[in-house]
């Protein structure tokens, strides 16, 4: 399995902190937000290759995966999406070139733990999503409405009637990679700068795709996006964060 890390985001609801750093280097309990990420899946036998993306300062964060996870070599990719300031589509689509395997996409702004990692890096044989169905969501918060068989009819933070809400993770099995990158160029022509990722599924389910979703509520996580999700998440967050010592060359 490949992973595709987003982190090429300004995170401007994250206010003075990301004036000169890229949201993934946004220091939640003294820890850059992709420490809590990076360890875990590189800690995994079943992913690999880590795609991380950046954008936003990306020498800023090049410098630190290079000074902290060189020993990794080739199961880490730098990636640079240099149109940050457009949709994170286009963050998205500057790793198809190199995705050969089935993959997870997820953002370095969601926090996991070591054995809900476990639990989200297993195997599967469809295109799926995870979802919460018990968890109050708030206005822009991404909203998902389901059939009846359960998969994916469409999903936005505007709908008014929903069913789940959408956690940030989307699994695409190798067999349909290529119906993917097509969908990301029908939604990058559709949308235009404004496309998300996450109009890429609905577009999917519009061609007859079945798009599971896999029940997400009894594993705890957090998000960091504005200063309130940065103080909850230090004052509730209590994983640990692996640590390396040695190195090689990261491509």
């Amino acid at each position: 399995m490949q992973v595709v890390l987003l982190a090429a985001g300004m995170g401007l609801r994250l206010g003075h902190l990301t004036r000169a750093l890229p949201k993934a280097m946004i220091r939640l309990n003294g820890i850059p937000l992709i420490d809590y990420t990076l360890p875990r899946l590189l800690a995994s036998k079943r992913v690999e290759e880590v795609l991380v993306v950046g954008g936003f300062e990306f020498d800023n964060l090049k410098a630190h995966v290079n000074e902290r996870y060189s020993m990794f070599g080739d199961r880490l990719r730098l990636v640079e999406n240099r149109h940050f300031t457009r949709g994170n589509l286009f963050t998205m689509e500057a790793a198809l070139p190199y995705l050969t395997e089935s993959f997870l996409i997820c953002n370095v702004d969601h926090i996991f733990s070591e054995e809900t990692w476990a639990f989200i890096l297993q195997e599967r044989e469809a295109c799926n999503i995870f979802c919460d169905f018990l968890r109050p969501l708030a206005a822009d918060e991404m909203k998902v409405l389901l059939n009846a068989d359960k998969c994916l009819v469409t999903m936005s933070k505007t709908l008014e009637h929903y069913d789940a809400g959408y956690v940030g993770l989307t699994y695409i099995p190798q067999t349909k990679i290529d119906l993917y990158r097509d969908a990301l160029q029908e939604a990058a022509r559709v949308y235009g700068e404004k496309a998300v990722v996450e109009t890429i599924l609905p577009l999917l389910a519009e061609q007859g795709e079945a798009i599971g979703v896999i029940p997400f509520d009894k594993n705890l996580w957090h998000e960091v996006d504005t200063r309130e999700d940065l103080v909850k998440a230090e004052t509730q967050l209590k994983f640990q964060v692996p640590s390396f010592k040695f190195k090689s060359r990261i491509r």
